[in-house]
């Protein structure tokens, strides 16, 4: 231990095991000083390090080859006091003789150089007699004994929520249930979160984990939510569980009278306060919702309902979801007060807004109209609002309650700061897109806590289906946020789940058009400081996405490059599974040339290179996989030869795995070529042993059935469908299966293997 201190504390040793010590360093090191006094040295210098700050340093003074006496320290200029106190009440004044605090300027050498390597206050001690000494040496043993078995005491760091709140998001796109009650657990400890925002976080949590009839069927949790101002990601969860859950299959049959009544039944009616406001929502599912919700009124506005349908995505049938021919908007004079009034009361905000803004302003109107905008909360609101403000009699706005005159005044204050010269200076492109006037205010640094904000709604709020389906309008919003630094930098890497599942929603097909904003993505995780699994599972889900959009030749060989340079940082045998899962995907899917296929090759070998280091720890399946993936690179027996022991791979299943005979291992995976691997794999791995796999989309018979009877069932939850998940969840009443953290064939054969041991 001694010999692999850093060279910075060897040189403060040599000074303290110098003349008048008779202790040197030199013998210290070469092992020939006495085994007593060195073994009284290591137990002190193993508390010497940055895990072990708190506790002190007491080191031996040698004279006529005894220990004749002790200097005591702490690793930093706090505690000395405390130090002292506590060597007195360890040893006590039976045995102590001498007991000083070494002034700052005594000509003490052994003093000094403790003082000058911790800056602390520095004791020195000794006993009267050899047999006092003895006694002394032995007590300190056993103090240095007992702090080694204290629990280290750390200073919990308390993050920011937000940088927290980036990992839970995080840990939800990658569908990582256990790392995001992690974030939530490390949220509670914040303080911070009152009872409402922990509801919040459980329906995040569900809603990103696709657990939809979770949600929906938890009637008292939406009852209660429904009273509260729901912050726009929340609101659009809810919605989009009761519409997945109950109508979704009424919408699929095409029958416009049982989707109505599956919404008026499941949704409308037992939930009419989530229809308060939409607050700007665009997500396909809450924008109909909406628009049954408005033809249910006793008066359904056709203009309102015809505005909804049109936030829906090009190419969408409406025609399910129009009561006849959708009439001409209503003129303002058609609007009466009484209905704008009714709306208001009832709280229906969004259609109040709508019926106050076609009638001409009063001080009731405007005053109302205020209390909407700040309801809705969205730019447009508030845009159409002030522009009617500024086409208004100045008298009337005279004539306003100073409350409401206030409240204007401010939504004014807030277009001037970050509004009207801001879009002055936007190209038209960033004018139409919300995504790319978010990208242009980053540039410019304007108003950065109003981005960092405004990206929390963003995937519910902004529509990217114009950058999404635009190359050029993608590569200049991926140009924008690649050339940013400083603060703006930090805001778009915490920005990454919002990004990605805006431009990369589930149900939504990728476009080729995005890869640049793919590519973007995948820099912005890759060059985090750090790497959680969570950033691994989005740098393999984009891996993925990149190649099945179309890289060229180039851009094949700089993805993989990215990927060497992760590896490097990663390459340990707790992540194993990610690179053979990793090195799987790339074997299976299409690479563009020779160049590329030898640059897919190089990240194969490096982590054959990396595995070697840590050999003997490769479980049979790490093994298995190691070999197929060999075969699939063209890779020869003498390059995996490093992984091996003493004994085969089979013979060491064989010998080391339990008997599978007669058994059956049930396995649901939607990445079929992994499942194919994997039953191969098991079946070479337990011979006798029946492997079925199941990729279907929706709940089957198969699937249950085979849920029911396999002794052990696999279910490879990061490749899987929400339906299997509750056809399965009901099958398996009584049993756990075995949750593969992965969807490669290495991921799949680990957790089997981890259940099994």
């Amino acid at each position: 231990m001694i010999e692999h201190l850093p060279e910075s504390e060897q040189e403060w040793l040599e000074d303290f095991f110098a003349s008048p010590n008779e202790l040197s360093w030199r013998s210290l090191l070469g092992g020939s000083a006495p085994a007593e006094q060195a073994d009284q040295v290591r137990r002190w210098l193993a508390h010497l390090g940055a895990d072990r700050t708190n506790a002190p340093l007491v080191l031996p003074f040698v004279r006529g080859g005894e220990v004749t006496g002790w200097y005591a320290t702490t690793q930093g200029v706090a505690g000395g006091f405390e130090l002292g106190d506590e060597l007195k009440a360890w040893l006590g004044p039976t045995w102590l003789s001498r007991f000083d605090r070494v002034p700052s300027d005594a000509p003490d050498p052994m003093a000094a150089a403790l003082r000058d390597r911790f800056g602390g206050t520095v004791y020195r001690f000794t006993g009267p007699d050899a047999a006092a000494k003895r006694v002394i040496a032995g007590r300190l043993g056993d103090f240095a004994g007992l702090l080694e078995r204290k629990p280290r005491v750390t200073r919990a760091q308390i993050r920011p929520v937000g940088a927290i709140r980036g990992d839970f998001e995080r840990a939800l796109l990658a569908g990582d249930e256990t790392q995001a009650e992690a974030m939530i657990a490390e949220l509670k400890q914040t303080g911070r979160l009152n009872e409402e925002n922990l509801k919040y976080l459980d329906v995040r949590l569900s809603a990103g984990l696709g657990l939809w009839p979770q949600i929906a069927r938890d009637h008292w949790l939406i009852k209660t939510l429904s009273d509260l101002a729901l912050p726009p990601q929340i609101l659009a969860d809810l919605i989009e569980a009761l519409y997945r859950t109950y109508v979704d299959e009424a919408e699929a049959s095409g029958d416009p009278a049982a989707l109505r009544e599956a919404f008026i039944v499941h949704v409308a009616t037992p939930y009419p306060k989530l229809f308060t406001s939409r607050r700007g929502i665009r997500a396909p599912r809450v924008v109909k919702a909406f628009s049954l919700f408005e033809q249910l009124q006793p008066s359904p506005d056709p203009a309102l309902v015809a505005s909804l349908l049109a936030l829906l995505p090009a190419g969408t049938d409406t025609a399910l979801f129009e009561q006849g021919p959708v009439a001409e908007p209503k003129p303002s004079s058609a609007t009466t007060l009484d209905e704008a009034d009714e709306a208001f009361d009832d709280g229906q905000i969004d259609r109040a807004f709508e019926f106050y803004m076609r009638l001409p302003p009063s001080r009731k109107t405007i005053s109302r109209l205020v209390s909407c905008v700040g309801t809705i909360g969205t730019d447009e609101a508030q845009d159409r609002f002030l522009a009617l403000i500024e086409g208004s009699d100045p008298a009337l706005l005279d004539s306003l309650a100073p409350a409401v005159a206030a409240k204007i005044e401010s939504l004014r204050q807030s277009l001037t700061d970050d509004g009207e010269h801001a879009r002055a200076e936007l190209v038209p492109a960033a004018v139409v897109s919300p995504w790319l006037r978010w990208a242009e205010q980053l540039r410019a640094g304007r108003n950065l806590v109003a981005a960092e904000r405004d990206a929390q709604s963003a995937p519910t709020n902004w529509n990217a289906a114009e950058i999404r389906e635009s190359s050029s309008l993608a590569h200049q919003f991926a140009n924008i946020i690649g050339g940013l630094d400083g603060e703006a930098s930090a805001i778009a890497r915490a920005a990454v789940p919002q990004l990605f599942a805006s431009f990369f929603p589930d149900d939504v097909k990728a476009s080729p058009a995005a890869k640049p904003i793919a590519s973007l993505l995948f820099l912005l995780i890759a060059m985090s400081d750090t790497l959680s699994r969570s950033d691994l599972d989005l740098l393999a889900q984009l891996t993925t996405l990149l190649i099945e959009q179309g890289l060229s030749s180039s851009e094949y060989v700089s993805l993989m490059n990215d990927l060497e340079d992760v590896q490097k940082r990663i390459g340990s045998y707790a992540y194993l599974p990610w690179s053979l899962d990793v090195a799987e995907a790339l074997a299976i899917l299409p690479s563009p040339s020779d160049q590329a296929r030898d640059a897919r090759l190089r990240l194969f070998l490096q982590v054959l290179g990396q595995a070697a280091g840590f050999a003997h720890r490769l479980m049979s399946a790490d093994l298995v996989s190691v070999h197929t993936l060999a075969k699939d690179y063209g890779v020869g027996a003498e390059a995996v030869s490093t992984l091996q022991r003493e004994q085969g791979v089979d013979d060491i299943a064989a010998a080391a795995l339990p008997n599978l005979d007669g058994k059956t291992i049930g396995i649901y995976t939607l990445a079929e070529a992994a499942g194919s691997r994997a039953k191969t794999a098991l079946e070479r791995l337990f011979p006798g042993c029946k492997v079925v796999v199941n990729s279907d989309l929706v709940a089957t018979t198969q699937l249950t059935n085979l849920a029911k009877t396999a002794d052990l069932f696999v279910f490879a939850w990061k490749s899987s469908s929400h339906q299997a998940f509750y056809c399965v969840k009901d099958a398996l009443i009584g049993k756990e299966p075995i949750w593969a953290p992965g969807k490669g064939t290495a991921s799949i054969l680990r957790a089997v293997l981890d259940r099994l041991n």
